[in-house]
C-alpha cells in the first residue's frame, strides 16, 4: 500500500486518497487491473481467492505489467537485450518490431494536457480486451545482491538477465493511487444482490480473456515480461471509506455501471469499456464534490449547467463560474477538515504541523485533490478543456457513457423526460423546462436555455441515441440504433 501519512486529512474527508497524479482514466484503469486480477487469482486457485466482486473476503489478484507490449509501443530500452527479446518476438526481419510498435502505440491511452511523451511506465494500453488490461510498474535498479541465494527466485533470475545498476520494470503503484481500489470497492459492497450479480456477470465478460487474435498476442507477449507477481496480492481497498451515508454517488456508480456493462448482447465489448473508463472516473469526481459541500454545511442539490453550444454566452459564463465555485469548496472543505483534526492532536506538533498546510488555501497540500476534480472532468470530457476558460459540457464519448449509464437497457425515453432525469439524479441542467426548477432559473434568461436544450438534442442525434420522429417526438435510447 501507498504511503498515506501525507495525505491523512484528504483521507478522512473523501475515504480515498484522491491525487492530481491519480486523475480521470487512472481510476478505471486501476479498477479494471483489480478486477482482471481477481478473475487471474480465483481461475488459478478458486478454493484459495475469492471470486469476481466476492464481498466477504480480502481481496487478491494478480497483477500483469505488460511492460513489455509497454516497451515496444514507446520504443524504450529492452534491458535484457535481444537474446531474451528473441523468446517473445521474432527478430529475424525488422518488420516485425516495426508492426508491433505501429500496433500498441495506436491502443495507448490519451492523457489530455500533457505536454511530452513519458516514458513507458507513464503510458497505459486502452483495456478493449481482458488480455489488454494490465497493472501500474515503474523502473527500479537492479543490484548486484539481487543475485544472491537469500532471495527469492524471481529476483535472482532478473538479475541475472541485466547488468548489476541497470533500471528495469517493477510492478507497483506509480500513476494507481486508490481511485479504482474505491470503485471495485463500491461494486463489490453492493447490498442489491441481484444488481451485483448482473455487474459480476457483465464485468466478468470485460475482464476475461477473449481469446481475439489481439487477446493472445497481447497473452502471449505478457509471458515474457520482465517483471510479474509470484503470487497473487492482497489490499486493493485497504483503508478506503465509502462514505455513502453521505454521497448518493457509490449507489449512482452502481447503477450506472449495471446499465453498461449488462449491454452484452447489443453493445461491442470495447464500446462498453469506453463508456466504463468515462463513467467511473466521473462519479467520483462528483463524489468528491458532494462530500466536500456536505463537510461545509450545505445541503441543496448540486446543480451543474451544461453548455452545448458554440459561443460565449451569458449560460457559459455561469457555467464558468459553477466550476470556479466548486473547486473552493473542495479547497474550502479541506481546510474546514484540517482544522478539526488539529484540534484532536491533543498537543501532539509532528501531527499539528502535517495538518497545518491542509488549512492554507493555496500551496501543493490543497492543490492536488483540487486538481483531481476539475482534471478527471476535463479528462473524460465533462469540461471543454483542460486549461484555460473553463465550462461544462459533455463532449461525445463522455456524454455516450452518460446516456448509458442512465437509461436501462431494452428502454428509450422521451427527450425531455431523459432531461429531467438527469436533473433528477446528477443534477445536471441543460434546457429551460429543467431550469426552472432550479436556482439557475433566476441566473440565466431563458432563451438561452433553450438553445442549449436544441444542442443538446442535435449533439444526441448526431451519436445516434435519439431519433427524432414526424411527430415531433423525440425519443432517447441507451445504445446506438
Amino acid at each position: 500500500m501507498a504511503d498515506r501519512s501525507k495525505a491523512e486529512v484528504v483521507l478522512r474527508l473523501f475515504g480515498v486518497n484522491l491525487e492530481r497524479q491519480g486523475r480521470g482514466f487512472y481510476v478505471p484503469l486501476e479498477m479494471l487491473a483489480i478486477a482482471r486480477g481477481v478473475y487471474l487469482a480465483h481461475q488459478e486457485d478458486p478454493e484459495r481467492f475469492a471470486g469476481l466482486l466476492d464481498g466477504e473476503a480480502d481481496v487478491a489478484y494478480r497483477r500483469t505489467s505488460h511492460d513489455l507490449a509497454r516497451r515496444i509501443a514507446t520504443r524504450a530500452s529492452i534491458v535484457e537485450g535481444n537474446e531474451e527479446l528473441s523468446k517473445a518476438v521474432e527478430l529475424d526481419s525488422p518488420e516485425t518490431m516495426a508492426t508491433l510498435h505501429a500496433l500498441f502505440s495506436s491502443l495507448l491511452v490519451e492523457i489530455p494536457g500533457r505536454r511530452s511523451q513519458p516514458g513507458w511506465f507513464g503510458v497505459h494500453i486502452y483495456p478493449f480486451v481482458g488480455e489488454l488490461i494490465h497493472y501500474d510498474a515503474v523502473e527500479r535498479r537492479i543490484k548486484q545482491s539481487d543475485s544472491s541465494s537469500k532471495n527469492s527466485d524471481k529476483k535472482r533470475k532478473q538479475a541475472g538477465k541485466v547488468v548489476p545498476g541497470t533500471n528495469a520494470p517493477s510492478i507497483e503503484r506509480y500513476l494507481f493511487r486508490d481511485g479504482g481500489g474505491w470503485a471495485y470497492k463500491v461494486l463489490r459492497s453492493d447490498p442489491d444482490s441481484d444488481r451485483k450479480e448482473a455487474i459480476r456477470q457483465g464485468l466478468a465478460d470485460l475482464v476475461q480473456d477473449s481469446g481475439t487474435p489481439l487477446g493472445n498476442l497481447a497473452k502471449a507477449l505478457s509471458a515474457h515480461d520482465f517483471d510479474y507477481d509470484e503470487a497473487p496480492v492482497k489490499g486493493a481497498d485497504e483503508g478506503i471509506t465509502l462514505h455513502e451515508d453521505l454521497s448518493p454517488w457509490p449507489d449512482l456508480l452502481r447503477e450506472g455501471t449495471r446499465n453498461i456493462v449488462t449491454r452484452i448482447a447489443t453493445v461491442p465489448r470495447a464500446k462498453r469499456t469506453e463508456s466504463l473508463m468515462h463513467w467511473v472516473p466521473y462519479c467520483l469526481a462528483r463524489h468528491q464534490l458532494h462530500l466536500a459541500r456536505t463537510k461545509l454545511g450545505a445541503t441543496d442539490q448540486v446543480t451543474i449547467l451544461l453548455d452545448f453550444g458554440n459561443e460565449a454566452t451569458p449560460l457559459r459564463r455561469e457555467s464558468q463560474k459553477n466550476l470556479t465555485g466548486f473547486r473552493n469548496d473542495i479547497v474550502n472543505a479541506i481546510n474546514v477538515q484540517a482544522r478539526e483534526m488539529i484540534e484532536e492532536t491533543e498537543g501532539n506538533e509532528a501531527r499539528r504541523r502535517r495538518y497545518e498546510r491542509f488549512t492554507k488555501e493555496a500551496g501543493n497540500a490543497v492543490a492536488s485533490p483540487r486538481a483531481f476534480f476539475s482534471e478527471t472532468l476535463a479528462a473524460v470530457g465533462a469540461l471543454n478543456a483542460t486549461v484555460g476558460r473553463r465550462h461544462f459540457t459533455m463532449k461525445p464519448p463522455m456524454l455516450e457513457g452518460l446516456v448509458s449509464a442512465t437509461v436501462p437497457q431494452g428502454t428509450e425515453m422521451e427527450f425531455d423526460q431523459f432531461c429531467e432525469l438527469l436533473y433528477e439524479k446528477y443534477g445536471l441542467v441543460i434546457e429551460n423546462k429543467v431550469a426552472a426548477a432550479s436556482p439557475l432559473a433566476y441566473e440565466v434568461d431563458p432563451s438561452f436555455l433553450d438553445h442549449n436544450g436544441k444542442a443538446f438534442r442535435e449533439k444526441l442525434a448526431a451519436i445516434g441515441l435519439l431519433t427524432q420522429y414526424s411527430d415531433a417526438t423525440s425519443m432517447v435510447r441507451g445504445e446506438p440504433r
